[in-house]
């Protein structure tokens, strides 16, 4: 019976700590934080078990010892006291009941505290009659989270039952406490995350596998609109406005990035352009997506970012609309036509902002329309043409002063005062103008911006007015430039043709040329014909061709100027005369970059020049005949000196065959005096012939001081016959000179008859003649014919030069004449001067030669 008793006993036992055990889990469960779940536990122990008093024990903050926490105790009376002694205490590791279960990390039973050495609230204890205590850790891991303790009134013997029970509810607190702390840190998580989403400036927007949906922050709805509850991929695009780059096709639901985050892609950087009712304008986002996947990777939904690159994209489209207005400029557009792009490019950038550009005239008093395609055409009439002042309208006063002008209200400003009228029809309230300027500070015109309403410019507005007056000053600029450059062609052009120039340009590297329409002429090109440097080669003639081209390369390379004269064979057969000058223009390297020239036809100069030579040669054909007559009794004399002797061996010989008095080496002396003499006989008979006959002119080097000795000789006859005589004084270091051997003789012998005519009217003591040559530094040979005669007229001595002048009665007045036109051509001077004392002297001057000896021919 007893036996039945006692388990009867410890099944209801063991049924109350069950109920205990579950009614604290329930309650712990409810509360808000592991301070109210303790006092719970604390309540709950001490009314079900039977201790009148139970406290929790927390670790400080730094983890060095427990402060005293929650209590509960029976009563309010002296129990109270022992709270108070508790709420002093700080225990240690190992110190007092809580700080050996804080050590121990285990439950621990003192059966009567008043007894236990290591209590250090003994007194306290004693005077309220405590006695039995039992400390539990509650545990958070390994780690002591907290120790409970309780206290009763009778000495009770360890009940290892209500131990276990009381560490069971330690246990399910831990437990509890976890869960609670585990949705506590979840709770705030979604709270940092929902702040992030909310205050992130990007949208964020994740759907699951089936396109739910499921984030969708607020940057979002501002980008895209309010999230649409019910909709499937599919509608995205149409739904919120998604458009390709090219602003016009709708974006591809199937290449939409969250699509394809959803399929488990990475996608990186796509730009898409979303328009909508609430943004009309449009804007750009960059989208970047990931897909979601759970912990064995299958796929779950997907995530992605979009950013919003309006700014940037609209600055990127700005920038490439100035690249194209410059490019228009560097194209030599029409500057209308630039400007107008300049202009909408400006309006472009600002909702409701209207520009213009007005160009300053040449007199530099009245404007004239430049671009301005969303202004009024009655007030873009009404403003083109008028004056500019200090109170005329802003563009007016702006070009005026140089200064920017702002005009926030033209119904009040007196600056409008003009224009008020006819602004207020147009809808234009205010207007603020900048001049354009050059880089010289020129007024070129002037930028200016409308409003709707009154207002000054905001800092974009301001900036994009640099931007506009800076690209139009360079387009403004540059048309000028051109129009001079255009004028100035224009005159050159006619200048070339008047003078019969033609202009080319080369491009070695390119193998291509250009030519003017004269230059084509010249060449006989068709004008269409593309031109290349090797075809205007293949127009000079085969002869000359390899020289040109040579001295084409050679000049280049050398001295960076080109010139050349040489004959240019077209297809037709004909042959044109052509001297070309050029210019070679090479990069900071030296390489070469082009050749410009000019071209100069003369065919025509060429042909007169070689009809003035044959002339010339007739008339020196004539000249030397003339000489001829002149000198008849020179050459009879000549000539009789060897005849004679001739005669008197023949006799001679012939005299000794008839008396048989042979002596056969005084015959062969004989026969070779004969010999000499015919020979003698025959250089005076070819000279006469030379000197009369009509052959080409070759030059060749020559001696001049033999050439002077042999003229000298052939006179001598005539010279003894007017009883007068000639002296040479011959420079025995006398460079060689390259002259036609006639030509020179003829111009000796016109000198020297002219010397003895001169001289006719004196006594034969005084007839002198001195012929001298002389060397200038190598470079020039002088020949010097000096008379003693009557001189040259003294008020211009190289009178005797002009053709038909003459001081004899029988004279032509062309023998000094020819003179000089032979030693011009010959690279040669003559010039005629009266000696000092008496007579004149005429002194030519020849180029001397070093070097080889060598024959050519004579131009």
């Amino acid at each position: 019976m007893e036996n039945h008793t006692a388990a009867e006993q410890s099944y209801n036992q063991s049924k109350e700590q069950l109920s205990l055990l579950q009614t604290i889990t329930i309650e712990v469960a409810a509360a808000d934080h592991f301070s109210s779940a303790l006092e719970v536990v604390l309540r709950r122990v001490c009314e079900k078990t039977g201790w009148v008093i139970g406290q929790a024990w927390v670790p400080n903050r730094d983890g060095t010892a427990l402060d005293c926490g929650p209590v509960w105790f029976c009563g309010n009376g002296e129990l109270r006291n022992f709270r108070v002694a508790s709420e002093a205490s700080h225990f240690r590791l190992g110190i007092g009941l809580p700080g050996r279960v804080w050590e121990s990390k285990q439950p621990a039973w003192i059966e009567d505290v008043r007894d236990d050495p290591n209590f250090p609230r003994t007194a306290t204890a004693r005077n309220i009659g405590l006695k039995t205590a039992v400390g539990l850790p509650i545990l958070s891991g390994d780690k002591v989270i907290a120790v409970i303790e309780f206290f009763m009134r009778e000495s009770r013997s360890k009940s290892e039952q209500l131990v276990k029970v009381i560490a069971a509810i330690a246990a399910q607190l831990n437990l509890v406490m976890e869960r609670k702390r585990a949705e506590e840190e979840l709770s705030r998580t979604n709270e940092i995350l929902q702040s992030i989403l909310s205050n992130m400036g990007d949208a964020v927007i994740v759907a699951d596998k089936d396109g739910k949906l499921l984030v969708f922050n607020p940057v979002a709805e501002r980008f895209f609109g309010p999230r649409a509850t019910q909709t499937t991929p599919s509608e995205w695009s149409r739904q919120y406005g998604l458009y390709l780059p090219d602003q016009v096709t709708l974006f591809p639901p199937d290449q939409l990035p969250l699509t394809r985050s959803i399929r488990g892609e990475e996608v990186n950087n796509v730009e898409i352009f979303v328009r909508r009712e609430k943004a009309a304008r449009g804007l750009w986002v960059r989208v970047n997506g990931r897909p979601l996947r759970g912990p064995k990777g299958e796929r779950l939904g997907g995530v992605i970012v979009c950013r919003d690159i309006t700014q940037f994209k609209e600055e990127e489209f700005f920038r490439a609309g100035q690249s194209r207005v410059l490019e228009m400029i560097a194209a030599d557009a029409p500057l209308a036509d630039v400007l107008t792009s300049l202009v909408l490019l400006m309006e472009g950038q600002a909702e409701g902002l209207r520009c213009s550009i007005l160009l300053l005239n040449r007199d530099g008093k009245h404007v004239r329309h430049g671009a301005a395609p969303n202004l009024p055409e009655a007030y873009v009439k009404a403003v083109n043409g008028a004056a500019i002042g200090p109170r005329n309208g802003s563009c007016g006063t702006a070009m005026y002063t140089r200064r920017p002008v702002v005009v926030t209200d033209v119904m009040t400003d007196p600056l409008w005062s003009d224009y008020r009228e006819l602004a207020k029809i147009c809808g234009l309230r205010a207007c603020w103008s900048t001049p354009i300027l050059s880089p010289q500070g020129e007024v070129l015109g002037s930028f200016a911006m409308y409003r709707q309403e009154t207002r000054g410019p905001l800092p974009e507005e301001a900036r994009l007015t640099e931007i506009a007056t800076h690209i139009a000053g360079i387009a403004i600029e540059r048309h000028q430039q051109q129009e001079i450059l255009r004028e100035r062609e224009a005159r050159i052009s006619l200048a070339a043709e008047s003078a019969e120039l033609a202009f080319w340009i080369l491009y070695p590297e390119q193998n291509a040329a250009w030519m003017s329409e004269k230059g084509r002429l010249i060449y006989g090109f068709d004008s269409n014909l593309p031109l290349t440097c090797d075809l205007i080669l293949s127009r000079v003639h085969p002869d000359e061709r390899a020289a040109v081209k040579a001295a084409y390369d050679r000049s280049c390379a050398l001295y960076g100027t080109f010139e050349s004269e040489h004959r240019l064979l077209l297809p037709y057969g004909k042959t044109r005369w052509v001297i070309m000058r050029g210019r070679c223009l090479k990069d900071e390297e030296g390489n070469l970059l082009e050749t410009v020239g000019v071209t100069l036809d003369v065919s025509a100069q060429k042909q007169a020049d070689l009809q003035l030579q044959v002339q010339r040669e007739e008339m020196a054909h004539r000249n030397r005949v003339s000489l001829m007559g002149e000198m008849t009794a020179s050459f009879a004399h000549e000539l009789n000196q060897p005849l004679t002797a001739i005669a008197n061996n023949a006799s001679a010989a012939r005299r000794f065959l008839e008396h048989g008095n042979i002596d056969p080496a005084l015959l062969q002396q004989l026969l070779q005096d004969m010999v000499a003499d015919s020979q003698r006989a025959g250089d005076v008979i070819r000279g006469i012939r030379s000197l009369v006959r009509k052959e080409t002119s070759v030059h060749a080097l020559l001696d001049l001081n033999a050439v002077i000795t042999e003229t000298v000789r052939l006179v001598s006859t005539d010279v003894l016959s007017r009883e007068s005589v000639v002296t040479t004084e011959l420079d025995p270091q006398l460079p060689q000179v390259e002259v036609t051997l006639v030509q020179i003789q003829q111009v000796l012998l016109n000198l020297i008859i002219n010397a003895l005519d001169a001289m006719e009217g004196l006594p034969p003591a005084e007839r002198r003649i001195i012929v001298s040559t002389r060397s200038d530094k190598g470079d020039v040979v002088e020949v010097s014919v000096r008379d003693f005669g009557t001189g040259l007229p003294k008020d211009r001595p190289d009178k005797v030069f002009d053709h038909f002048f003459s001081t004899k009665q029988k004279g032509m007045g062309m023998g000094l004449t020819i003179v000089r036109s032979i030693v011009e051509a010959h690279g040669g001077t003559i010039v005629a001067e009266n000696a000092p004392e008496r007579g004149a002297r005429m002194i030519v001057r020849l180029p001397a030669v070093r070097g080889q000896t060598q024959t050519i021919a004579a131009a």
